[in-house]
């Protein structure tokens, strides 16, 4: 088969635009980025971050050295914490007695102050002078009123330093 002059031209023509086409197709797929690990998973590749558990909760606050519910009886509640006292003092004669008045949560604060005030004049006091009169010397006898709102009644803990 032989070419003419003009079917020539119109095959070069073509191959021309062919090449251009080429070249921009492949200039257009070098200008993409392929797909690669994180198209389908927005994680792959980076490092693992390990579980970190939380922390455990913390110890309860240890137990008094005794302890009064407010409104007991003096005679109930008397012999025991003389008799404490005097094995304390035994043990360590410069021992420090925390007394703290216990109050549960009133409805406000005058309410509240109120409960403190009256729980540390009574029962408070008592406790108190108690320990004294067991034999402690009334400066390492503390007293200390604080609001309790997980107990229902008021309490007199009895702790040592």
């Amino acid at each position: 088969m032989t070419m003419t002059n003009a079917s020539n031209c119109g095959f070069l023509r073509f191959r021309a635009l062919a090449g251009i086409a080429i070249c921009l197709f492949s200039g257009a797929l070098t200008a993409c980025t392929p797909p690669g690990q994180r198209m389908f998973n927005p994680d792959a590749g980076k490092p693992p971050k390990p579980y970190i558990p939380p922390a455990p909760p913390a110890k309860p606050a240890p137990a008094p050295f005794l302890q009064i519910v407010a409104g007991t009886p003096r005679e109930e509640w008397g012999p025991a914490v003389e008799r404490s006292t005097k094995l304390a003092l035994s043990r360590r004669p410069g021992i420090l007695f925390i007394v703290s008045v216990l109050s549960p949560e009133a409805a406000s604060p005058a309410a509240q102050v109120k409960s403190l005030e009256t729980l540390t004049q009574q029962d408070g006091q008592a406790v108190a002078d108690r320990i004294v009169a067991a034999g402690a010397p009334a400066s390492q006898v503390q007293i200390e009123a604080k609001t309790d709102p997980s107990s229902p009644k008021g309490r007199i803990r009895i702790d040592l330093r």
